[in-house]
């Protein structure tokens, strides 16, 4: 499976969470917040329709979540509790329009 976390090649860390449980492996850890542009073509003024993309992953099982833009940038503001453990997304498969 092919999943999309942004089309940037610049993907920054974040930091950590406060401990939250990985929904795959059941662990309680301090997922590695990173985050990711989205930029699309858009019939808008500006033509662009940029995005962040925010992904955490479990450094016990290697899973990848994403979370609510809103909650990331509370995240990059420093509000390490606004990302709790029912937050946690899993990724949507990603697939080519060909």
């Amino acid at each position: 499976m092919e999943y999309r976390l942004g089309n940037s090649i610049r993907v920054k860390s974040r930091g950590d969470t406060v401990e939250l449980v990985c929904p795959d492996c059941g662990k309680k850890v301090q997922f590695g917040v990173f985050s990711n542009f989205e930029r699309r073509l858009a019939p808008k003024i500006t033509l662009l329709d940029c995005q962040t993309v925010y992904f955490l992953v479990c450094p016990e099982c290697a899973g990848v979540f994403t979370v609510d833009e809103a909650k990331g940038d509370s995240f990059k503001q420093g509000e390490k509790l606004s990302i709790g453990n029912f937050d946690l997304k899993t990724l949507k498969e990603f697939k080519a329009k060909i």
